[in-house]
């Protein structure tokens, strides 16, 4: 496998440093103009390339334009310049540049599920995605309230003209590796799933290591596309366990004033007695990224992160037979929303836990050192280690 070292200085923050943001669930570029979907209110920024803020807006409030639960963005359709996906009202509302509200569409109920998941269990519940012809969203009849129920999900379309949402894919009774799941409770390895540039969906079941493709125009069984991904897992340790049990102890014990050793304490005992509940081995991913021609699905990595969201990414080559992969590891503290063919969009955290936009060059031109005129935040480089091809 050749080796590829990338720079620090590939990375290049966006957003102004004076001007952090809180708890960014998107960001994506559109039409020249990058977005961040932030948890609180005003939810929506914009920034030019150049990372001047040009738009600001999204209120908290149960009105028309108003925001709930934000969670997605994408290109709004035919003429918006933008549409959110709104997980508490379960519509995608589609806004001009300047926040006025041009269009909504709603989707059925799609299941209850518990508002702090984001740190129960990685697979991303809430995620939606605009396709041709409307968009696809994930329904939980069962609700979700644990890693597991994940596995009862379905992805739903839901036109744009109003019709009949029809389903795509059931995970528990289509994807083979649902009968296949072992009885641990905790870090389990479950569905994950987004939108491909060119309209299909990539799901990946974690079980049976196979990425399918289907074509939301033809959900078929028959039409859908399968790789098999090569790569296995390590052993999830002691060391994984005790991460994650700590961070729920820490978010269950709230205010209350415990210790870090107390919680260290509670935790280590609570590892203990809950090692029958966890895998073996670690998930084989823990977020996917579907980019064009490639899908991209982030590495366990417990040490980075009670959840596993690590530097480390694998890919796999689309249209391609043989599929080709390779292994990428971003720079330090950058965790990408969008990839490209020449470059990932996401946000890089400060010490005190903002969120900044930043981008990562992915061109061979910027692997081979060539520095853009921007901030790098991390001392590290990045490893890119492929079978075949690089992005």
């Amino acid at each position: 496998m050749p080796v590829v070292l990338v720079a620090d200085r590939s990375l290049s923050v966006v957003s102004p440093t004076e001007s952090p943001l809180w708890e960014v669930r998107d960001v994506s570029d559109i039409h020249g103009t990058i977005w961040a979907l932030t948890a609180s209110a005003p939810f929506v920024h914009a920034f030019s390339p150049s990372g001047k803020l040009t738009s600001r807006f999204g209120r908290s409030g149960e009105g028309p334009g108003d925001l709930r639960f934000p969670h997605t963005v994408w290109p709004g359709r035919p003429n918006g310049g933008l549409t959110v996906w709104d997980q508490g009202f379960s519509a995608a509302l589609t806004f001009s540049s300047r926040g006025n509200l041009l269009s909504s569409l709603r989707a059925p109920n799609l299941g209850a599920i518990r508002d702090d998941i984001a740190t129960v269990t990685f697979g991303h519940p809430f995620r939606a995605v605009g396709v041709p012809g409307g968009f696809v969203a994930a329904r939980y009849d069962s609700g979700v309230n644990h890693p597991d129920d994940l596995w009862n999900g379905s992805l739903f379309l839901v036109p744009d003209d109003g019709g009949d949402p029809h389903m795509l894919i059931d995970f528990a009774l289509e994807l083979p590796g649902a009968s296949m799941r072992s009885l641990a409770a905790l870090l389990v390895p479950v569905p994950l799933w987004d939108g491909c540039p060119d309209g299909r969906i990539a799901v990946l079941d974690p079980i049976t290591r196979t990425l399918f493709l289907l074509d939301p125009a033809d959900p078929r069984p028959e039409a859908r596309e399968s790789i098999t991904l090569p790569w296995s897992s390590p052993p999830l340790n002691r060391d994984d366990r005790l991460e994650y049990m700590t961070s729920r102890i820490r978010a269950e014990a709230g205010d209350n004033g415990l210790s870090d050793a107390e919680i260290l304490s509670a935790a280590t005992e609570a590892e203990k007695r809950a090692e029958p509940v966890f895998p073996d081995e670690a998930p084989i991913g823990v977020d996917l990224k579907c980019a064009p021609g490639r899908v991209w699905i982030q590495e366990f990595d417990g040490s980075a992160h009670p959840l596993g969201y690590g530097r480390s990414w694998r890919t796999a080559t689309l249209d391609r037979s043989p599929a080709t992969f390779s292994r990428v590891v971003f720079p330090a503290d950058f965790q990408p929303h969008r990839i490209s063919a020449s470059r990932a969009l996401g946000v890089v955290a400060d010490p005190a836990g903002h969120h900044h936009v930043a981008t990562v060059l992915l061109e061979s031109t910027a692997r081979q050192g060539q520095p853009p005129n921007t901030l790098s935040t991390s001392t590290d480089p990045t490893v890119a280690q492929s079978q075949g091809e690089h992005q």
